[in-house]
């Protein structure tokens, strides 16, 4: 990528670079980079299995579980067992009783962030 293409998407202000398409702001050029892949639609990163492609290694990482049916994150307590680490962390909730999300209004609250969304639609 040519460094007239990067500064043309891209604004840098001393160590900062700012996507001049949206808000993101990163210290580090590398992360840039990766960041306006979204926004210029490149998506170097194919699946073997199906169409799917995408602009970060991670992300075809995540998508490829969905074929192998490879669940690498396990509940300590049950024997529930996830494909992203973020679900068996909000999995953990239902044993601990935390319900993270709460209703501003009524203080009422709720272990899913969809089940808050959904009630704060009974206060408009």
């Amino acid at each position: 990528e040519s460094r007239e293409g990067y500064h043309s998407l891209v604004s840098v202000q001393g160590r900062l670079h700012s996507c001049r398409q949206c808000t993101f702001v990163t210290k580090y050029c590398a992360n840039m980079k990766r960041h306006i892949c979204k926004h210029i639609s490149e998506r170097p990163f194919q699946c073997h299995s199906c169409p799917a492609a995408f602009s970060q290694d991670s992300h075809l990482a995540r998508h490829i579980r969905t074929h192998t049916g490879k669940r690498p994150y396990s509940c300590d307590v049950c024997s529930a067992s996830f494909s992203e680490r973020s679900n068996l962390m909000k999995h953990m909730h239902t044993h601990t009783g935390e319900r993270p999300y709460s209703c501003d209004h009524r203080n009422t609250p709720f272990l899913h962030k969809a089940n808050l969304i959904k009630h704060m639609r009974t206060h408009s």
